[in-house]
C-alpha cells in the first residue's frame, strides 16, 4: 500500500528533479524526464487535478529519474576481448535480435503508410509561461523527419530538443493569453498535416 502524493508533495518532487544536472546522461532518458517534468508541472499548476492525476504523474516522474542513464561510452569496448566473452554475446544477442524486430516489423508493415504517432493525442490546458514536451514517433518513415508545427504561432512557440532513433521530442511554451487555444501538428515529406491535440492556454 501506498500514500497518495499531496500536491505539495507533487511541487517538492518537481523542485528536487529540476535541481538534478542532467550532463553525461544520454539523450533518451534526459528527454524521457523532461517530458515527464513538463506533464507533472502542468498538473501541479492544475487546480482541478484530482488525487489520482497527481498520483500518477509522482510515479511517473519518479520513475523517469529512476531511469536516468549515464551516457558511458569508452567501458563496453575493451572487456569482450578480453573475459568478457557471456557479456558480448548478450550485448551483441540484444542488438541483433532488435534489428531483426525491426527488419521483421518493417517487412509486415511495409504496405502501410508512414505516419507519425504522438504521446499526446488529448486536449490539454497549459498554463500561461509554461512549457510541455511532446514525443512524436515516425512509424515506416525510413528516417523521414517531421516537421512540427501549430495552428497559430502567438499561442504557442515551438522549439526541437531532441531525437533519440526514430523519437522526436519538441516543446512547446505557452506565450498567448488565457482562453486561446492552437491545434499542435506534424507533418511528413508529401503527406497534409495531422493534428495531434488542442492546447488552450490557463
Amino acid at each position: 500500500l501506498r500514500k497518495i502524493p499531496s500536491r505539495e508533495e507533487l511541487q517538492k518532487l518537481i523542485e528536487e528533479t529540476e535541481a538534478i544536472d542532467l550532463n553525461g546522461y544520454t539523450d533518451r532518458s534526459v528527454a524521457n524526464l523532461e517530458a515527464a517534468l513538463q506533464v507533472a508541472k502542468a498538473v501541479a499548476g492544475d487546480e482541478t487535478a484530482d488525487n489520482q492525476t497527481i498520483a500518477k504523474v509522482y510515479v511517473n516522474l519518479e520513475t523517469a529519474v529512476a531511469s536516468l542513464e549515464k551516457a558511458e561510452t569508452p567501458k563496453p569496448n575493451p572487456k569482450p576481448d578480453n573475459k568478457g566473452g557471456k557479456g558480448s554475446r548478450s550485448v551483441n544477442a540484444s542488438n541483433s535480435y532488435g534489428a531483426a524486430g525491426v527488419v521483421s516489423a518493417a517487412q509486415n508493415v511495409s504496405t502501410q503508410k508512414a505516419h507519425v504517432v504522438g504521446d499526446t493525442t488529448v486536449n490539454f490546458t497549459l498554463k500561461r509561461g509554461s512549457a510541455y514536451c511532446f514525443k512524436m514517433t515516425v512509424v515506416n518513415g525510413n528516417n523521414q523527419t517531421p516537421s512540427f508545427t501549430v495552428g497559430n504561432g502567438s499561442v504557442l512557440k515551438t522549439q526541437f530538443v531532441a531525437k533519440v532513433g526514430n523519437d522526436y521530442y519538441y516543446r512547446v511554451y505557452a506565450t498567448g493569453t488565457p482562453g486561446q487555444s492552437t491545434g499542435v501538428y506534424t507533418t511528413l515529406p508529401g503527406q497534409n498535416a495531422v493534428k495531434h491535440c488542442t492546447v488552450t492556454i490557463g
